[in-house]
């Protein structure tokens, strides 16, 4: 059931259950999400239990059909609890900024479903490859800022942004399951790909409402603008 409903810029924020909401959206090229971990983080309307993200995990593949591919982030801890994937990547950073069972925390794996964008070498101004290197240690852990604080486990938007460009072209349409607040649609926004999120905390929809409007006020980071028109100047 879709609780509420917002269209801003060229992105869709729905508030409500994914699992009840997915059924009625149809088809995507493609899911960029980042889902829950299960390591009892402290939600206010969620529990994040191991048995919840299993949940989560089997009613996100119960439509594998309805996606071409799917992108998901997710912890080391998390990757024998999704389906094989079809190739693992992951993105590394050097930092600090937070630190797991067997030290500080340097990476996070990327499990990649379904075919890969055609093209070899550079495709959407990238290069094509499986894993990434985030300088400035990716912004985690206490290294985030305090707009990134607003949320228990945020993804740093320049991680969301690498995913949205790599594993997306410019004219699909993209799903987050999991928006929080709303990074992916923000990266969606800022490289001109028409997103749809869904969230069940009323209060990060609407961190991610605002993060998306404000997205739309700013200069793309990534899309060149089109040539001005020539205009007729006056004969003299």
């Amino acid at each position: 059931m879709i609780i509420r409903e917002e269209r801003i810029g060229g992105q869709r924020l729905i508030l409500g259950d994914c699992l009840q909401v997915m059924p009625g959206l149809g088809m995507f090229d493609a899911v960029v999400t980042d889902p829950p971990y299960g390591i009892n983080f402290e939600y206010a309307r969620y529990e994040d239990t191991r048995e919840n993200l299993r949940a989560l995990v089997s009613g996100l593949f119960t439509h594998r059909d309805s996606f071409q591919r799917m992108i998901i982030l997710c912890g080391p801890s998390q990757v024998h609890e999704y389906p094989a994937c079809d190739w693992l990547g992951c993105i590394n950073w050097n930092t600090t900024g937070s630190f797991g069972k067997f030290g500080y925390s340097q990476w996070t794996p990327v499990l990649l479903y379904g075919l890969d964008l055609k093209g070899f070498g550079n495709v959407n101004g990238i290069t094509k490859t499986d894993t990434y290197h985030i300088s400035g240690g990716g912004s985690v852990g206490f290294q985030r800022d305090k707009e990134s604080k607003l949320h228990v486990c945020p993804k740093p938007l320049n991680i969301m942004v690498r995913m949205v460009q790599r594993y997306t072209a410019t004219d699909e349409t993209i799903l987050d399951p999991f928006m929080g607040s709303g990074t992916t649609l923000v990266a969606c926004q800022r490289l001109g790909r028409s997103g749809t999120g869904i969230e069940l905390d009323p209060d990060y929809f609407d961190i991610a409402c605002r993060r998306v409007d404000e997205a739309t006020r700013q200069p793309d980071m990534f899309v060149t603008p089109p040539d001005p028109q020539p205009k007729q100047e006056p004969m003299i």
